[in-house]
């Protein structure tokens, strides 16, 4: 008897004409029993197993000789598993020198790249929407900039899991690019300033100022005059209001720094509850639907709040209607089809069942989860390992 788990495709390619398939009850193993490892259990039920058991033959039969963890994993899946017949490579020696080490690494590499990043779950339900939405040659001769800004605010702001107070002293709304259009007319704006974020933070920031701009991590250095500041409502890597940010915008305000508000992740997120109207220093507070709808991150819709007509490169494209007239008509049938709260709402319970399997913390952002020191790979500079699991609790598509 074979399990799909246990199939020659699923080995590694390399040592795949030496596996011998033997029933597990032949296959003795030492006193010790070592606790399962989560984590390699978590592969196993992923990718199958990867290496097979290597084993060795004594009088009293075939002795493992490396492997007792893979089994142990392979007895708690598999049920009645004695019978079962498990990939195994004959030895001659029992301390053997055997070249697993190489494979694991690539096998633990393969599965960090996939937590990396940030990004909408799989949603068969917004798929059929968008493939309903195959006709937009109406779109270029009406504009939806209005509508959209008028569903998104409300969707925003009607949300039962998460409240921003103060949202609306924030009048002057505008589409966006997503967000990253707000950063890059922030940046623009506020030029000749020091930026600061957090450790942590969105890599956009990183990535442009290094090259462009000066710049220094907020853990760093205290705040100063002629700084200016973003900060990601949830944080981008806790996933929840950063620790700091409260005192940070009272500095920012005490010292006249412009600071920009992304949250990028609200629409994926429980819990946020935070008084805009407490900090002068906020000057625009941007939003996406990126990480809110399956691929809607190509669709780059966004809006900025601001205080005040700003009259810079989205003020004007906003007045001359020069915008993405069919990601405003996309965005907007999403935002009509689709409850505030709705991608929180239908993935929790995933997102909860699977941090359970495999050994991970839920966060307060659905999309994502923490992980312990075998995920230290994917350590973005705080002091958490921060995991996008999107497509391992999405629909499958």
């Amino acid at each position: 008897m074979k399990s799909e788990l246990l199939l020659i495709d699923n080995i590694f390619e390399e040592v795949r004409d030496r596996v011998v398939y033997i029933k597990f009850k032949h296959l003795a193993m030492s006193e010790y029993k070592p606790e399962i490892d989560l984590y390699l259990r978590g592969l196993i039920l992923e990718y199958g197993l990867k290496e097979p058991i290597y084993i060795y033959s004594k009088k009293s039969g075939l002795e493992v000789s490396d492997g007792y963890n893979r089994l142990m994993c392979l007895k708690d899946i598999i049920p009645n598993i004695d019978e079962v017949e498990i990939p195994c490579i004959m030895t001659t020696e029992k301390n053997i020198n055997i070249d697993v080490k190489k494979r694991q690494k690539e096998l633990y590499k393969m599965d960090l790249d996939k937590f990396r990043g940030g990004r909408a779950i799989p949603d068969l339900e917004v798929i059929e929407l968008y493939n309903e939405v195959f006709d937009v040659s109406h779109v270029l001769t009406k504009d939806d900039k209005y509508d959209f800004i008028s569903l998104f605010d409300n969707h925003i702001q009607s949300s039962k899991l998460n409240q921003l107070i103060g949202l609306d002293d924030f009048q002057h709304k505008t589409f966006t690019a997503g967000t990253s259009q707000s950063f890059d007319s922030f940046w623009m704006k506020y030029h000749d300033r020091r930026f600061r974020c957090f450790e942590g933070e969105f890599f956009y920031h990183k990535a442009n100022w290094k090259k462009f701009h000066n710049w220094s991590y907020l853990d760093y250095d205290k705040i100063k005059k002629g700084d200016a500041v973003i900060i990601s409502l949830p944080f981008s890597d806790y996933c929840t209001e950063h620790p700091k940010m409260k005192s940070t915008l009272s500095q920012c305000s005490l010292l006249d720094v412009p600071v920009l508000i992304d949250c990028a992740y609200y629409g994926i997120a429980s819990g946020v509850d935070f008084d805009l109207s407490k900090y002068d220093c906020i000057k625009e507070v941007t939003f996406s639907l990126s990480k809110t709808f399956y691929n809607a991150n190509r669709l780059r819709a966004g809006i900025r709040y601001a205080k005040d007509f700003a009259d810079d490169n989205i003020d004007i494209m906003n007045e001359w209607g020069q915008i993405n007239h069919i990601s405003t008509y996309i965005g907007k049938r999403l935002l009509e089809a689709f409850e505030p709260d709705y991608t929180f709402n239908k993935f929790r319970k995933k997102q909860e069942e699977y941090c359970k399997l495999h050994n991970l913390k839920p966060t307060d952002c659905v999309s994502f989860a923490f992980g312990g020191d075998e995920y230290s790979g994917l350590n973005r500079g705080a002091d958490v390992n921060r995991l996008c699991i999107a497509d391992q609790i999405g629909d499958k598509v």
